[in-house]
Protein backbone atom coordinates (compact mmCIF):
# COMPACT_ATOMS: atom_id res chain seq x y z
CA UNK A 1 0.00 0.00 0.00
CA UNK A 2 2.94 2.55 0.81
CA UNK A 3 4.47 1.40 -2.60
CA UNK A 4 1.17 2.46 -4.58
CA UNK A 5 0.86 5.29 -2.20
CA UNK A 6 3.81 6.93 -3.20
CA UNK A 7 3.84 6.09 -6.98
CA UNK A 8 0.03 7.82 -7.09
CA UNK A 9 1.77 10.88 -5.10
CA UNK A 10 4.43 10.92 -8.02
CA UNK A 11 1.58 10.78 -10.55
CA UNK A 12 -0.42 13.64 -9.20
CA UNK A 13 3.00 15.79 -8.51
CA UNK A 14 4.05 15.55 -12.31
CA UNK A 15 0.42 15.69 -13.60
CA UNK A 16 1.20 19.79 -13.47
CA UNK A 17 4.07 20.16 -15.00
CA UNK A 18 4.34 21.21 -18.31
CA UNK A 19 4.71 19.06 -21.23
CA UNK A 20 5.56 19.38 -25.11
CA UNK A 21 2.24 18.44 -26.02
CA UNK A 22 2.76 21.69 -28.57
CA UNK A 23 6.30 20.77 -29.93
CA UNK A 24 6.83 20.56 -33.46
CA UNK A 25 9.88 18.82 -35.52
CA UNK A 26 11.59 21.47 -37.37
CA UNK A 27 10.90 19.14 -40.76
CA UNK A 28 7.09 19.90 -40.61
CA UNK A 29 7.51 23.85 -39.47
CA UNK A 30 7.80 26.84 -41.71
CA UNK A 31 10.43 29.28 -39.75
CA UNK A 32 9.53 33.04 -40.01
CA UNK A 33 12.79 34.65 -38.98
CA UNK A 34 11.75 38.50 -40.88
CA UNK A 35 8.26 39.56 -40.57
CA UNK A 36 7.11 42.95 -42.12
CA UNK A 37 3.60 45.10 -42.61
CA UNK A 38 2.98 47.53 -45.14
CA UNK A 39 0.01 48.87 -46.64
CA UNK A 40 -1.64 48.87 -50.22
CA UNK A 41 -2.60 52.06 -51.75
CA UNK A 42 -6.51 51.99 -50.27
CA UNK A 43 -4.34 51.26 -46.68
CA UNK A 44 -5.29 47.68 -46.74
CA UNK A 45 -2.46 45.50 -44.76
CA UNK A 46 0.43 43.40 -46.49
CA UNK A 47 2.15 40.93 -44.13
CA UNK A 48 5.46 39.87 -45.38
CA UNK A 49 7.77 37.20 -44.34
CA UNK A 50 10.75 35.52 -44.86
CA UNK A 51 11.19 31.46 -44.47
CA UNK A 52 14.95 29.58 -44.68
CA UNK A 53 14.84 26.55 -46.95
CA UNK A 54 16.43 23.89 -46.02
CA UNK A 55 17.09 21.84 -48.83
CA UNK A 56 20.36 21.24 -50.76
CA UNK A 57 18.53 20.74 -53.87
CA UNK A 58 17.29 23.97 -54.09
CA UNK A 59 19.36 26.61 -55.41
CA UNK A 60 17.36 29.33 -53.58
CA UNK A 61 17.94 29.62 -50.20
CA UNK A 62 14.86 31.51 -48.58
CA UNK A 63 11.23 31.85 -49.30
CA UNK A 64 9.66 34.93 -49.36
CA UNK A 65 5.81 35.56 -49.18
CA UNK A 66 3.14 38.56 -48.90
CA UNK A 67 -0.47 38.37 -47.76
CA UNK A 68 -3.28 41.13 -47.48
CA UNK A 69 -4.92 40.70 -44.09
CA UNK A 70 -6.49 42.75 -41.74
CA UNK A 71 -4.46 41.47 -38.62
CA UNK A 72 -1.44 39.99 -37.78
CA UNK A 73 -2.79 36.96 -36.77
CA UNK A 74 -4.79 36.46 -39.95
CA UNK A 75 -1.77 36.93 -41.74
CA UNK A 76 -0.46 33.83 -40.13
CA UNK A 77 -3.35 31.65 -40.96
CA UNK A 78 -3.14 32.90 -45.17
CA UNK A 79 0.60 32.63 -45.22
CA UNK A 80 0.18 28.67 -43.88
CA UNK A 81 -1.14 27.53 -47.49
CA UNK A 82 1.46 28.99 -48.98
CA UNK A 83 4.08 26.91 -46.74
CA UNK A 84 5.86 23.72 -47.21
CA UNK A 85 5.76 22.93 -43.41
CA UNK A 86 3.12 24.48 -40.37
CA UNK A 87 3.90 28.04 -40.54
CA UNK A 88 5.81 29.42 -37.20
CA UNK A 89 6.60 33.01 -36.50
CA UNK A 90 8.21 31.87 -32.74
CA UNK A 91 11.65 32.33 -33.90
CA UNK A 92 11.39 35.97 -35.79
CA UNK A 93 14.57 37.90 -35.61
CA UNK A 94 13.64 41.10 -37.36
CA UNK A 95 10.53 42.88 -38.00
CA UNK A 96 10.68 45.04 -40.37
CA UNK A 97 7.42 48.06 -40.70
CA UNK A 98 7.48 50.27 -43.58
CA UNK A 99 7.84 53.77 -43.36
CA UNK A 100 4.24 54.81 -45.23
CA UNK A 101 2.76 52.53 -42.40
CA UNK A 102 4.27 54.23 -39.32
CA UNK A 103 3.84 57.40 -41.30
CA UNK A 104 -0.19 57.09 -41.83
CA UNK A 105 -1.40 54.72 -40.28
CA UNK A 106 -2.97 56.20 -36.89
CA UNK A 107 -2.18 54.08 -33.80
CA UNK A 108 -0.18 51.42 -35.98
CA UNK A 109 1.33 50.09 -32.69
CA UNK A 110 -2.05 48.30 -31.55
CA UNK A 111 -1.35 45.69 -34.87
CA UNK A 112 1.81 44.53 -32.17
CA UNK A 113 -0.47 43.37 -29.80
CA UNK A 114 -0.12 39.31 -31.15
CA UNK A 115 3.48 39.71 -30.07
CA UNK A 116 2.71 40.87 -26.47
CA UNK A 117 -0.72 38.78 -25.58
CA UNK A 118 0.71 35.64 -26.92
CA UNK A 119 3.38 34.49 -24.23
CA UNK A 120 4.96 32.30 -26.87
CA UNK A 121 5.58 34.87 -29.22
CA UNK A 122 9.19 36.44 -28.77
CA UNK A 123 9.67 40.42 -27.73
CA UNK A 124 13.47 40.21 -28.18
CA UNK A 125 13.67 40.93 -32.47
CA UNK A 126 15.08 43.85 -33.34
CA UNK A 127 12.42 46.22 -35.04
CA UNK A 128 13.41 48.44 -38.37
CA UNK A 129 11.83 51.39 -40.58
CA UNK A 130 12.50 50.76 -44.05
CA UNK A 131 12.48 53.47 -46.33
CA UNK A 132 10.44 52.15 -49.26
CA UNK A 133 7.92 49.48 -50.23
CA UNK A 134 8.81 46.10 -48.47
CA UNK A 135 8.85 44.77 -51.72
CA UNK A 136 12.32 46.20 -51.80
CA UNK A 137 13.36 44.58 -49.00
CA UNK A 138 11.77 41.44 -49.32
CA UNK A 139 12.30 40.47 -53.13
CA UNK A 140 16.06 42.04 -52.69
CA UNK A 141 18.84 39.25 -53.50
CA UNK A 142 22.55 39.76 -54.02
CA UNK A 143 25.09 37.03 -54.57
CA UNK A 144 27.32 39.20 -52.27
CA UNK A 145 25.08 39.05 -49.22
CA UNK A 146 23.49 36.09 -47.41
CA UNK A 147 19.95 35.43 -46.76
CA UNK A 148 17.31 38.63 -45.79
CA UNK A 149 17.83 37.53 -41.84
CA UNK A 150 21.51 37.13 -41.73
CA UNK A 151 22.07 39.85 -43.64
CA UNK A 152 19.49 42.37 -41.55
CA UNK A 153 21.05 40.64 -38.60
CA UNK A 154 24.53 41.08 -39.46
CA UNK A 155 24.04 44.90 -40.79
CA UNK A 156 22.19 45.80 -37.60
CA UNK A 157 24.85 44.27 -35.19
CA UNK A 158 27.94 45.64 -36.70
CA UNK A 159 26.45 49.57 -36.79
CA UNK A 160 25.39 48.75 -33.66
CA UNK A 161 28.29 48.36 -32.19
CA UNK A 162 30.03 50.94 -33.30
CA UNK A 163 27.23 53.42 -32.67
CA UNK A 164 26.00 54.58 -36.40
CA UNK A 165 22.83 52.96 -35.84
CA UNK A 166 20.46 51.87 -32.68
CA UNK A 167 19.22 48.34 -32.02
CA UNK A 168 15.42 49.09 -30.30
CA UNK A 169 14.52 45.63 -29.86
CA UNK A 170 10.69 44.77 -29.58
CA UNK A 171 9.99 44.86 -25.78
CA UNK A 172 12.35 48.49 -25.55
CA UNK A 173 10.03 49.81 -28.59
CA UNK A 174 6.94 49.14 -25.81
CA UNK A 175 8.70 50.82 -23.24
CA UNK A 176 9.58 53.83 -25.41
CA UNK A 177 5.73 53.75 -26.76
CA UNK A 178 4.73 53.90 -23.08
CA UNK A 179 7.73 56.25 -22.12
CA UNK A 180 5.91 59.94 -21.26
CA UNK A 181 9.59 61.49 -21.17
CA UNK A 182 11.13 59.63 -24.67
CA UNK A 183 9.75 59.72 -27.76
CA UNK A 184 10.58 56.55 -30.04
CA UNK A 185 13.25 55.79 -32.10
CA UNK A 186 14.33 53.12 -34.73
CA UNK A 187 16.64 51.84 -36.90
CA UNK A 188 16.03 53.31 -41.12
CA UNK A 189 17.39 51.52 -43.54
CA UNK A 190 16.57 51.31 -47.72
CA UNK A 191 17.71 49.67 -50.72
CA UNK A 192 19.22 51.89 -53.52
CA UNK A 193 21.67 49.95 -55.53
CA UNK A 194 22.41 48.05 -52.40
CA UNK A 195 20.64 47.70 -48.83
CA UNK A 196 21.93 50.22 -46.75
CA UNK A 197 21.68 51.27 -42.97
CA UNK A 198 20.63 55.23 -43.54
CA UNK A 199 20.50 56.39 -39.73
CA UNK A 200 17.72 56.83 -37.23
CA UNK A 201 13.89 57.01 -37.42
CA UNK A 202 12.45 59.40 -34.99
CA UNK A 203 8.97 59.11 -33.72
CA UNK A 204 6.60 61.08 -32.37
CA UNK A 205 4.53 60.35 -29.08
CA UNK A 206 1.76 58.72 -30.88
CA UNK A 207 4.26 56.55 -32.95
CA UNK A 208 3.90 58.90 -36.17
CA UNK A 209 7.09 58.94 -38.52
CA UNK A 210 8.54 62.67 -38.30
CA UNK A 211 12.37 62.58 -39.27
CA UNK A 212 15.50 60.64 -39.47
CA UNK A 213 18.83 60.95 -37.97
CA UNK A 214 22.36 60.55 -40.75
CA UNK A 215 24.42 57.92 -38.94
CA UNK A 216 26.84 60.19 -37.56
CA UNK A 217 24.00 62.29 -36.49
CA UNK A 218 22.96 58.79 -34.72
CA UNK A 219 26.55 58.45 -33.18
CA UNK A 220 25.67 61.79 -31.44
CA UNK A 221 22.39 60.61 -29.74
CA UNK A 222 24.36 57.45 -28.56
CA UNK A 223 26.69 59.67 -26.93
CA UNK A 224 23.58 61.66 -25.21
CA UNK A 225 22.14 59.01 -24.53
CA UNK A 226 25.01 57.07 -22.18
CA UNK A 227 24.88 54.16 -24.59
CA UNK A 228 27.37 54.56 -27.21
CA UNK A 229 29.78 51.77 -25.85
CA UNK A 230 33.48 52.28 -25.21
CA UNK A 231 35.00 53.40 -28.39
CA UNK A 232 33.29 55.78 -30.16
CA UNK A 233 35.38 57.22 -33.63
CA UNK A 234 34.72 61.14 -34.78
CA UNK A 235 36.50 63.15 -37.72
CA UNK A 236 36.39 66.65 -37.05
CA UNK A 237 38.15 69.80 -38.56
CA UNK A 238 41.08 71.71 -37.64
CA UNK A 239 40.49 75.48 -37.76
CA UNK A 240 42.42 77.37 -40.71
CA UNK A 241 44.10 79.58 -37.62
CA UNK A 242 45.06 77.14 -35.61
CA UNK A 243 46.70 74.72 -38.46
CA UNK A 244 48.40 78.38 -40.52
CA UNK A 245 46.53 76.68 -43.64
CA UNK A 246 43.93 77.92 -46.41
CA UNK A 247 40.51 77.90 -45.68
CA UNK A 248 40.18 76.16 -48.72
CA UNK A 249 42.33 73.42 -47.45
CA UNK A 250 40.51 70.90 -44.90
CA UNK A 251 42.79 70.14 -41.92
CA UNK A 252 41.33 66.95 -40.77
CA UNK A 253 41.97 64.77 -37.08
CA UNK A 254 40.11 61.42 -36.11
CA UNK A 255 40.22 60.42 -32.41
CA UNK A 256 38.98 57.45 -30.92
CA UNK A 257 36.95 57.69 -27.45
CA UNK A 258 38.69 55.74 -24.62
CA UNK A 259 36.09 57.47 -22.10
CA UNK A 260 32.71 59.35 -22.40
CA UNK A 261 30.91 61.05 -19.24
CA UNK A 262 27.81 62.65 -20.05
CA UNK A 263 25.80 64.70 -16.87
CA UNK A 264 22.79 66.34 -17.59
CA UNK A 265 21.44 68.75 -15.39
CA UNK A 266 17.64 70.01 -15.15
CA UNK A 267 16.15 72.65 -14.03
CA UNK A 268 12.68 74.78 -14.63
CA UNK A 269 12.32 78.74 -14.30
CA UNK A 270 10.71 81.58 -16.31
CA UNK A 271 8.15 79.04 -17.88
CA UNK A 272 10.05 76.43 -19.40
CA UNK A 273 12.13 73.53 -18.69
CA UNK A 274 16.45 74.18 -18.77
CA UNK A 275 19.20 71.30 -19.06
CA UNK A 276 23.04 71.90 -18.83
CA UNK A 277 24.43 69.11 -20.45
CA UNK A 278 28.55 67.95 -20.23
CA UNK A 279 30.19 66.09 -22.27
CA UNK A 280 33.66 65.02 -21.21
CA UNK A 281 35.50 62.97 -23.69
CA UNK A 282 39.27 61.47 -23.53
CA UNK A 283 40.13 60.41 -26.42
CA UNK A 284 43.50 58.47 -28.54
CA UNK A 285 44.14 60.41 -32.21
CA UNK A 286 44.25 57.91 -34.53
CA UNK A 287 44.65 60.49 -37.68
CA UNK A 288 46.01 63.78 -38.67
CA UNK A 289 46.05 64.70 -42.01
CA UNK A 290 47.89 67.86 -40.89
CA UNK A 291 51.03 69.39 -40.43
CA UNK A 292 50.40 70.99 -36.91
CA UNK A 293 52.37 69.71 -33.94
CA UNK A 294 50.46 68.38 -30.90
CA UNK A 295 53.17 68.02 -28.96
CA UNK A 296 53.14 72.26 -29.31
CA UNK A 297 49.93 72.75 -29.66
CA UNK A 298 47.65 69.93 -27.70
CA UNK A 299 45.77 72.17 -25.68
CA UNK A 300 44.71 74.55 -28.73
CA UNK A 301 43.61 70.83 -30.60
CA UNK A 302 41.80 69.85 -27.79
CA UNK A 303 40.03 73.13 -27.47
CA UNK A 304 39.96 73.29 -31.17
CA UNK A 305 37.77 69.45 -31.29
CA UNK A 306 35.94 70.36 -27.93
CA UNK A 307 34.01 73.31 -30.25
CA UNK A 308 33.82 71.31 -33.51
CA UNK A 309 31.65 68.70 -30.93
CA UNK A 310 29.84 70.98 -29.25
CA UNK A 311 28.38 72.39 -32.66
CA UNK A 312 27.60 69.44 -33.61
CA UNK A 313 26.07 68.68 -30.10
CA UNK A 314 24.54 71.69 -30.82
CA UNK A 315 22.61 71.65 -33.88
CA UNK A 316 21.36 68.05 -33.19
CA UNK A 317 19.52 69.08 -30.14
CA UNK A 318 18.02 71.94 -32.31
CA UNK A 319 17.21 69.59 -34.68
CA UNK A 320 15.20 67.46 -32.06
CA UNK A 321 14.03 70.47 -30.82
CA UNK A 322 12.36 71.69 -34.28
CA UNK A 323 10.93 68.50 -34.69
CA UNK A 324 9.51 68.58 -31.35
CA UNK A 325 10.61 64.62 -30.45
CA UNK A 326 13.26 63.74 -27.54
CA UNK A 327 14.79 60.39 -28.09
CA UNK A 328 17.56 61.60 -25.81
CA UNK A 329 15.26 61.56 -22.99
CA UNK A 330 15.29 64.66 -21.19
CA UNK A 331 11.88 64.03 -20.15
CA UNK A 332 13.13 61.54 -18.24
CA UNK A 333 15.34 63.93 -15.73
CA UNK A 334 12.68 66.03 -15.68
CA UNK A 335 10.10 64.48 -14.35
CA UNK A 336 12.67 62.90 -11.80
CA UNK A 337 13.78 66.32 -10.50
CA UNK A 338 10.63 68.89 -11.84
CA UNK A 339 7.71 66.47 -11.58
CA UNK A 340 5.52 69.21 -10.69
CA UNK A 341 5.74 71.15 -13.83
CA UNK A 342 6.46 67.63 -16.02
CA UNK A 343 3.43 66.96 -14.51
CA UNK A 344 1.77 69.37 -16.71
CA UNK A 345 3.43 69.02 -20.10
CA UNK A 346 3.42 64.85 -19.66
CA UNK A 347 0.39 64.31 -21.98
CA UNK A 348 2.80 66.41 -24.86
CA UNK A 349 6.26 66.47 -23.80
CA UNK A 350 7.48 66.67 -27.22
CA UNK A 351 6.00 70.08 -27.51
CA UNK A 352 7.62 71.19 -23.58
CA UNK A 353 11.32 70.20 -24.82
CA UNK A 354 10.77 72.36 -28.40
CA UNK A 355 10.22 75.04 -25.81
CA UNK A 356 13.24 74.03 -23.47
CA UNK A 357 16.30 75.74 -23.03
CA UNK A 358 19.07 73.20 -23.18
CA UNK A 359 22.90 74.14 -23.19
CA UNK A 360 26.16 72.02 -23.76
CA UNK A 361 29.51 72.51 -22.92
CA UNK A 362 31.76 69.55 -23.94
CA UNK A 363 35.52 68.94 -22.92
CA UNK A 364 38.12 67.20 -24.68
CA UNK A 365 41.82 65.32 -23.86
CA UNK A 366 44.08 63.81 -25.68
CA UNK A 367 44.95 60.43 -23.94
CA UNK A 368 47.46 59.19 -26.75
CA UNK A 369 48.85 61.18 -29.51
CA UNK A 370 49.78 57.64 -31.18
CA UNK A 371 52.55 55.93 -32.26
CA UNK A 372 53.85 58.58 -34.85
CA UNK A 373 54.93 61.66 -34.69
Amino acid sequence: MRTIARLLLLILTLGPLTGCYDRIDLEDASLSLVAGVDITEDHRMLNYTSIPVFSKTESKKSQELKVVTNTLRQGRGKLDAFTVGSFNGRKIKIIALSKRFVQEVPDWFRYMDIYFRDGRNPITPRVIVFDGPLDQLYYYHSPNQPILPLMLMGMINSSSNRAESVATTLQELHRQMNEEGQTPFMTQMSVKQDAMIDGTSLLDHKGKYVDMLSMPETTLLRVLQKNAGQSVGFSLRLPPGLTGSPASVSDWISIATERVKVKIHSAYAGGRFKFSVHVHVSASVVEKLSSLDLDDHQQEAELACAKELRDKFEALIAKLQQKKVDPVGFGIYARAHQYKQFKQVKENWGEAFGQADVQVRVSVSFADEGSVK
